[in-house]
């Protein structure tokens, strides 16, 4: 049996940053991976999602702009926008193997199951290790509904080889949105059903505004609905609607990838959102941590995030528990037609934590920057503190998710609103709109 000094259990981001750092150290590190190597975000999430959107935001922009010295419809042909995304995914697994070999560490595919606390199970395999780092990430939930077995999730819509001329979205968050915004741009008939309220983590008068671009795209939203069957080509709805339709995309959220590694019977703390863990990354049994979408932390599943985690847990595990986790302030971002961004408070978590704050919601689309490329639904909030820091940054429109990361950079190094308004930034670009999102 092969013994290493580190075990790492997952591809993407977090695991990668760390096996590396274990390697750097002279140390003996296997890494394990049940699905194709490299991770989700480059496969199977943002960057391989963004690269199809950047098919839909091009046509977009040219819709947007007709009339204004734009002529001429485009189209998105799909089986060429997915192979364009498929000649950088296609890449990545013989990539990243391809490293683990050029840097010593060795690499098991398989189903990874803890036999004791410190020996894992893959295949008919077994390794043993002084230190386990788990970095699995989440999975799509699965809906029990008749007929469920024929939904399709995030990862076969991003391999869809044909656009459906109907699809139906159920789930308010993230992917829901996003593939309904680029499956209807690229042609399709869309219909997103909503059990409850969609994107709560955002501002919600900002989500408002999102959901009336979303239906100005054509996009059918159902309120207040839950799925009860599929058959054939109709999906039945508890309000009573039968929508007919090709595809069904179950974007009900995601679950920690944690039900094949037998935590319960090695005593490793967790639940449905994924292992929990201190502020070093270590989970309840002394030498396993968890790093990345998998842990709860307090941290947002992010890329940005994950590779962070990485870092630390490889060094609170090389070093002995040294550096707590910081949470920081990084944008999400819904990157829908138009965006919709946010970093730090909303306005309702301020209120409940009883937090002084100013700001207000203001209508910029008749701002130069966004008039002239015809952002309809440009809107801004910016809240900030008693002490002049940037408590919270809202945003929506085209140029949301740049907007969104200046404010995170000044929240991070606690730059008061104050200097942010005094900067200069080049003219007219949205960073000069700045000075003017603050409530006098």
């Amino acid at each position: 049996m092969r013994t290493y000094d580190c075990i790492v259990i997952g591809t993407g981001s977090a695991g990668n940053q760390a096996a590396y750092k274990f390697i750097e150290k002279g140390l003996r590190v296997a890494i394990v991976e049940n699905f194709t190597p490299g991770g989700t975000c480059a496969q199977r999430g943002c960057d391989a999602k963004k690269i199809l959107l950047t098919g839909s935001e091009t046509k977009d922009a040219v819709e947007r702009l007709l009339g204004y010295g734009v002529k001429g419809l485009i189209s998105i042909d799909w089986r060429q926008l997915m192979e364009r995304k498929n000649e950088y995914t296609r890449a990545i697994p013989e990539q990243t193997r391809k490293r683990y070999a050029e840097t010593d560490i060795d690499y098991f595919h398989g189903e990874p199951h803890f036999v004791s606390s410190h020996r894992l199970r893959i295949g008919e395999e077994e390794i043993e290790g002084k230190q386990f780092l788990i970095a699995t990430g989440l999975r799509p939930r699965e809906l029990s509904v008749p007929g469920s077995e024929r939904f399709i999730t995030s990862n076969e819509f991003l391999e869809l080889k044909e656009l459906p001329r109907r699809l139906v979205c159920i789930g308010g968050g993230y992917i829901s949105f996003e593939f309904a915004h680029l499956a209807r741009i690229a042609g399709a008939d869309v219909t997103i059903v909503l059990r409850s309220n969609a994107l709560k983590q955002f501002e919600s008068e900002l989500v408002d505004v999102l959901l009336e671009a979303t239906r100005a795209l054509g996009i059918s939203i159902i309120k207040e609905a839950e799925v009860v069957a599929y058959e054939e080509e109709s999906l039945y709805l508890s309000n009573g609607d039968v929508l007919k339709t090709d595809i069904v995309l179950n974007a009900t959220g995601r679950v920690a990838s944690i039900d094949q590694l037998g935590l319960e019977a090695i005593g490793v703390a967790h639940n449905e959102k994924g292992i929990h863990v201190n502020a070093y990354l270590q989970s309840s049994v002394e030498h396993i941590y968890a790093a990345g979408d998998v842990a709860v932390s307090g941290n947002p599943a992010l890329t940005p995030f994950a590779g962070t985690e990485g870092r630390l847990a490889a060094d609170n595990m090389l070093e002995g528990n040294n550096r707590k986790l910081e949470l920081l302030p990084v944008p999400s971002v819904v990157f829908t037609a138009p965006n919709l961004a946010l970093v730090g408070e909303t306005e309702a978590a301020l209120k409940k934590a009883g937090i002084p704050y100013r700001g207000r919601l203001i209508d910029t689309s008749a701002w130069q920057t966004n008039a002239r490329i015809k952002d309809s639904f440009a809107r801004a909030k910016v809240l900030v503190g008693e002490d002049d820091q940037v408590l919270g940054a809202h945003f929506i429109g085209v140029n949301a998710a740049e907007l969104a990361n200046y404010f995170s950079f000044a929240m991070q190094h606690r730059i008061p609103s104050t200097s942010m308004q005094q900067t200069g930034f080049a003219y007219p670009t949205p960073a000069s709109d700045i000075a003017s999102l603050f409530e006098d």
